[in-house]
């Protein structure tokens, strides 16, 4: 909490021209809500149904969502576990009233900068990165808490350029 994710110092993600870059792309929105979503997650599918409900509730133009996909997947076998391209397409989320921007992350950057072990993983930011908020994993009062948050944010005066 209260520190910057994104930029991170080194390059995490791919950019659609497939130029390394260490930083979300930019959104008019002022806050974030960036979800770290993998293909073969059951959770992360009601992680996008908690999005969809909240977006019913918060203003238009309030939130942008980022989707962050993984450019490799691990497999784990009997004798290793071996990275491989992902395995199922992923189909474009239904975020409700959010615009949503999906990028890829580098798999190996991304895990040495941040380390995820658990998934999902929702991060609310503000539009300079300053982490306001994070969920890991699914709860039933996730759209609630989302919905919340937001409200008690945008009802604190920002300062420019946030």
């Amino acid at each position: 909490m209260g520190t910057v994710p994104f930029p991170a110092p080194k390059p995490v993600f791919v950019d659609d021209a497939g130029q390394a870059i260490s930083g979300l792309p930019e959104s008019p929105e002022p806050l974030r809500l960036v979800l770290l979503d993998f293909t073969w997650c059951p959770p992360c599918a009601e992680v996008w149904r908690a999005i969809r409900e909240a977006s019913r509730e918060i203003p238009e133009a309030s939130v942008h969502v980022y989707r962050v996909l993984f450019d490799r997947e691990r497999l784990l076998g009997r004798k290793e576990t071996v990275e491989t391209a992902p395995l199922r397409p992923t189909p474009p989320p239904d975020a409700g009233t959010f615009t949503v921007t999906t990028v890829v992350a580098l798999t190996d950057p991304f895990r040495k900068e941040y380390g995820p072990e658990l998934a999902p993983v929702l991060i609310l930011t503000d539009r300079g990165g300053k982490v306001l908020r994070r969920w890991t994993g699914y709860s039933h009062s996730l759209s609630a808490d989302i919905v919340s948050e937001v409200r008690r944010l945008s009802s604190v005066p920002r300062s420019p350029g946030t």
